[in-house]
């Protein structure tokens, strides 16, 4: 399956600092991208290894990465974003800014044809995988499904590290709306048609014992040879409860855990605004650092992070 290539013109682009304003500049130019990505002529850095950023459900690349993008640019990194898995079958997939209604395993084959477009491009043997949401069943379907990873031999591996932020790939409860959905739709089948036609295939695909996330865990949460970072929010309204974002380590692989709180007390982060966290973004280039030497010079990065909207500015103090 070949996919297209999305690059924007980014002389007219305006970089978002909080999420508010990144959704509703999408909304108006839904061909905005967000800036510091798609470089395919510049020639990879020995040892450099590519990262490609996969949005989740009912977002885009812009509204997800115009904050995180740029900065991991900044410090470095070759930055590839797409906008995938578009249906306007049902009611909020019309809009022209809105991606990731489609049915997550359909979706699948486009979101593996990008980053295998990425490895071939730019020669790498690996790419790192940054995912948002449903962004993380999409890499999860990447390494189990679209030869991501090979377990019987994971030098064959595409996929070096995985970074999660606020992942769907356990399925949600949707603070309880889900699980009572699925209790009237037992005296209501054609509830299900109702959701499906005004949701769309992936909000359902995300439900807790869906038929998708069974599929994503049947063999467990992680592959040989593949380095797992999940950041999540106690704040987490959409994917609940928080701590089924949680990965459990199999064979060969590793896994880090994250609670953005923890040390960060005013980090008040949801699922949304947790991508425009600075301290979020600190601990995304500390995995993305392959040298290993990244917090040895940089110090944890704190701030006061408002659910919905993203991090406040910090102020200076004058001197008297």
């Amino acid at each position: 399956m070949t996919t297209k290539l999305q690059v924007s013109s980014q002389e007219n682009v305006r970089a978002s600092k909080n999420f508010l304003a990144a959704f509703l500049r999408s909304i108006k130019h839904p061909e905005w991208m967000p800036h510091g990505i798609n470089d395919w002529d510049t020639p990879l850095e020995e040892g450099q290894v590519p990262v490609v950023l996969v949005h989740g459900t009912w977002l885009n690349s812009y509204n997800t990465w115009s904050r995180i993008a740029p900065e991991l640019a900044a410090a470095g990194h070759r930055v590839f974003a797409f906008n995938y898995g578009r249906d306007t079958s049902s009611l909020t997939g019309r809009p022209r800014a809105i991606y990731g209604t489609q049915s997550i395993l359909e979706a699948q084959p486009e979101v593996a044809a990008f980053i295998n477009s990425v490895l071939e491009r730019t020669g790498a043997p690996q790419v790192d995988l940054l995912a948002h949401s449903q962004g993380m069943s999409q890499a999860r379907l990447y390494l189990s499904d679209s030869g991501g990873a090979n377990a019987e031999d994971p030098t064959l591996n595409r996929v070096r590290k995985v970074i999660a932020i606020t992942p769907s790939h356990h399925g949600t409860t949707l603070s309880g709306f889900g699980s009572l959905g699925l209790k009237i739709e037992k005296r209501w089948p054609t509830l299900r048609s109702v959701v499906k036609k005004t949701l769309g295939d992936a909000a359902l695909d995300q439900l807790v014992g869906s038929e998708a996330m069974s599929h994503i865990n049947r063999e467990g949460d992680t592959m040989p040879g593949v380095s797992y970072t999940t950041l999540c929010t106690r704040f987490d309204e959409i994917v609940t409860p928080w701590r089924n974002q949680f990965l459990e380590e199999g064979p060969g692989a590793t896994v880090r855990n994250v609670l953005v709180q923890e040390g960060a007390v005013r980090d008040f982060s949801d699922h949304l605004a947790i991508l425009y966290s600075p301290r979020v973004i600190d601990f995304i280039l500390e995995e993305l650092d392959v040298t290993g030497e990244y917090r040895t010079t940089n110090p944890i990065v704190r701030g006061t992070v408002l659910p919905g909207y993203g991090a406040l500015p910090q102020w200076k103090r004058k001197r008297a």
